[in-house]
Parts: structure tokens; sequence; C-alpha cells
């Protein structure tokens, strides 16, 4: 029988945080759910490293295409929402969104947004992490079009500074960057999903196409 830890935690190449938990008591099956931000799988503990890896990874995959495809229109109503509320409680309603919703092909930034539409879209992957972290992802753009022609300058940070959680969120987006760019044997901040590292050095705002600039 295999030695391993009989718990193993690990960021996939979407950024989901997953926590693979082998029981000896479990003979043939396996089961994934998420629990507290994290996609808990349980295997048996005689899979071989091959085999187990192979199984976890299949199982991710699929909860994360059902994740996506579950209730997208709602989901998108409710964060439209939190958005329109974030930016009159933090923006006395500057940034006036459009359009706020979930994407599934963004695979290099957590977010993004339009000055011209002022639409803005955040990655699925997102939908797995505390809200504190969407929250914050969703100020950052939200801070876009308040400040759009600062970058991520002095009046684009002292925008965002009101949401209250900016450290907390960095350092979360960070290590899930981090533990990207170990697992992909990339080290170099444009080869990790988001803001990269050190968090905040995007180009995610563009003002002409929108949402067609990719940052390396």
């Amino acid at each position: 029988m295999p030695t391993h830890p009989s718990v193993i935690e690990f960021v996939n190449d979407a950024g989901t945080p997953i926590r693979v938990r082998r029981s000896v008591k479990r003979q043939k099956t396996i089961s994934a759910a998420w629990k507290d931000g994290t996609m808990v799988v349980s295997v048996p503990a005689a899979l071989t490293h091959d085999a187990e890896r192979t199984l976890v990874l299949d199982m991710v995959k699929k909860l994360e295409k059902k994740m996506a495809r579950v209730s997208m229109p709602d989901a998108d109503a409710v964060l439209f929402k939190r958005a329109r509320a974030m930016d009159e409680a933090l923006f006395d309603g500057v940034a006036a969104p459009t359009s706020v919703r979930w994407v599934t092909n963004q695979n290099t930034r957590w977010g993004s947004a339009s000055l011209r539409s002022r639409r803005i879209r955040l990655s699925v992957r997102l939908r797995t992490m505390p809200q504190y972290v969407q929250d914050y992802v969703l100020a950052h753009e939200l801070a876009h079009l308040v400040e759009p022609r600062d970058g991520h300058g002095a009046r684009f940070k002292a925008v965002l500074a009101r949401y209250p959680r900016v450290h907390d969120a960095n350092i979360f987006l960070s290590g899930v960057s981090h533990g990207y760019a170990t697992r992909s044997g990339h080290g170099e901040p444009g080869a990790t999903p988001g803001y990269g590292l050190p968090l905040g050095e995007d180009e995610d705002f563009d003002d002409v196409d929108e949402f067609s600039f990719d940052h390396s």
C-alpha cells in the first residue's frame, strides 16, 4: 500500500484549491465536494500515485465545468447587484458599471473592465474563493472605472484603498498564483493566472478593445 500522506493540498492549473483525502475505508469510489472555498476529494488509500492523480484531476475538471454551468444568469444578476452596492458604498456611484458577469474564458487574469462600455467581467474561478477575495477583484475593476486614465498609479491605488481588505485579498491571490507557478514549473509573473506575482502588475483594463488585452 502506498505510504504517501493521508491528506495533500495543492492548487490546480485553473487556480482551484484542492484537498485530497486518502481513506483506508474507501475501496473503489472517489467523491468530491466544495467546502469553505476548497474542493475536497476523497480517494481510496490503496491507489497508486499516478492513478490517484488522474482520477482526482478528472473529477475536479468535471465539477468545475458543472459549477460554470449552474445558474449562471442568476449568479450574474447577484454579482451585478453586489457591484452596484459596492460602487455606491465605496465610490459614491462614480464607477457606474453597465454590466457585471462571470465568464469562463479568462485564463490569465481574475477580472477585466472596459471604459467604452463600462462592463466588468470576473473569472468564474473566483467563485470557489472567499467572498472578500471576490469583492476585492470587483473593487479593483470598479476602481479602474473611477480612475480610467491612471493605470495602477497613485490615484487608482488611493481609490482602491477604500476597500478594507486589500492586503488580505492580495495575500490570498498571491498564494493561489504561487501555487499555480510551483505546480506548472513557471516562476515568472506572466506565467501565472490572475494578477500575477506580485499582485497588481496586471494590464487588465483596456479602453479600446473590450477584454482583449492579454498581459505578459
